[in-house]
């Protein structure tokens, strides 16, 4: 398997959530135990809902790649990743299963209890390499898991410029300059569209707003 040491000063504040984006669970379960794969994750759910303990959270495991949130860089540094098994949007995206949501929501609160993570720190794959990554994607329901992302109080004006809410919501400056249309993308997967694309109407924005401030 592929892991590193964590740095003293790099602590884990993030839980990433992926799927595994792979035909099977047997292919998904080797890859992320082969040397040569260069990936890894500290566990993995099967559509039965079996929590596999891959890596223990105190060292790195190779899960998020090239990545960006907020101020940081490089998300392995200061995440545990999860995966879930779904062939993804390559080979058959579909909806995970009620078992998944039952594991998943057990394990995360087993994680913010012993992690001491916030619950605004349980981001997505696509939110941190949105020009890369689709996963866990737009049939993932967070509340589901009774998570609530965001918590924020609504600002005494309200914003009206979408580049303001995309900062809001937690893409860094450089994805906001370089992969905007991806970011809205990113953000249409959270809101569970059907139709992902980098179209702004009127109702995406609003869709926005409720999900940040309501």
């Amino acid at each position: 398997m592929n892991y590193s040491s964590r740095k003293k000063n790099k602590t884990v504040k993030f839980i990433i959530i992926h799927y595994t984006g792979m035909r099977d669970l047997n292919s998904a379960y080797f890859k992320l135990n082969d040397r040569n794969s260069n990936v890894s994750c500290h566990y993995l759910i099967s559509r039965s809902g079996l929590i596999y303990n891959l890596l223990c959270p105190s060292f790195k495991a190779w899960h998020a790649g090239k990545s960006q949130w907020k101020n940081k860089i490089n998300l392995n540094d200061y995440s545990i990743g999860i995966e879930l098994e779904n062939r993804g949007h390559e080979y058959g995206y579909d909806y995970y299963t009620r078992r998944q949501y039952l594991s998943i929501n057990i394990l995360i609160k087993f994680l913010i209890k012993n992690f001491h993570i916030a619950e605004h720190n349980i981001i997505y794959h696509s939110d941190i390499a949105p020009n890369r990554k689709k996963d866990p994607g737009e049939k993932f329901y967070i509340d589901n898991i009774n998570i609530k992302r965001f918590k924020k109080k609504p600002p005494f004006n309200k914003i009206k410029s979408l580049n303001s809410l995309l900062k809001t919501y937690g893409f860094s400056k450089i994805y906001l300059k370089k992969y905007r249309s991806y970011c809205i993308m990113a953000v249409k997967r959270s809101l569970n569209y059907k139709l992902i694309n980098s179209v702004v109407s009127k109702k995406f924005k609003s869709d926005f707003y409720n999900l940040l401030f309501k």
